[in-house]
Order: C-alpha cells, then structure tokens, then sequence
C-alpha cells in the first residue's frame, strides 16, 4: 500500500517528467520524418522513398524503446 505522502514526493514527480520528456523527443521526430516523406512523395511521387524513411522511423523507435525500458528501472529504484 503507497502512503499519500509517498504518492506525491518530489522523487516520483521527477521520475514522471523523465519518462514523458524521453517519450515526447521520438514522437515529435516521427512527425518530422512523416510529414517530410508526405512531402517528398508529393513532389516526386515516382521515387522509392518508403525504405529510407522506415530506416528513420526504426531509428527513432529505438529511442522511445529505450525510453520505456528506462521507466521499468526507474519505477523499480526507490
């Protein structure tokens, strides 16, 4: 059973802008990526962009990957 006092220490507050600050980074670069292949394919719609673009995508992936394994250690850590 979590205390309230426990619930709302600074320790837990801090470990939430954490996760959220290394999940918002890959989400705002996979909206880059998207709208610049939207764009790409718009001008030239006969070029093979897909692969290159899912290469950046799996990149970015990796990050907020990484992101929500780091959340498993931090949640555990007291």
């Amino acid at each position: 059973m979590i205390s309230f006092a426990d619930a709302i220490s600074s320790v837990n507050i801090a470990k939430g802008l954490m996760i959220g600050g290394g999940f918002i980074g890959p989400c705002v670069g996979m909206g880059i990526v998207g709208g610049n292949y939207i764009q790409a394919t718009g001008r030239n719609p006969e070029a093979k962009l897909l692969g290159q673009a899912l290469v950046f995508v799996a990149i970015i992936e990796l990050y907020a990957l990484l992101a929500f394994a780091s959340t498993f250690f931090m949640l555990s850590s007291k």
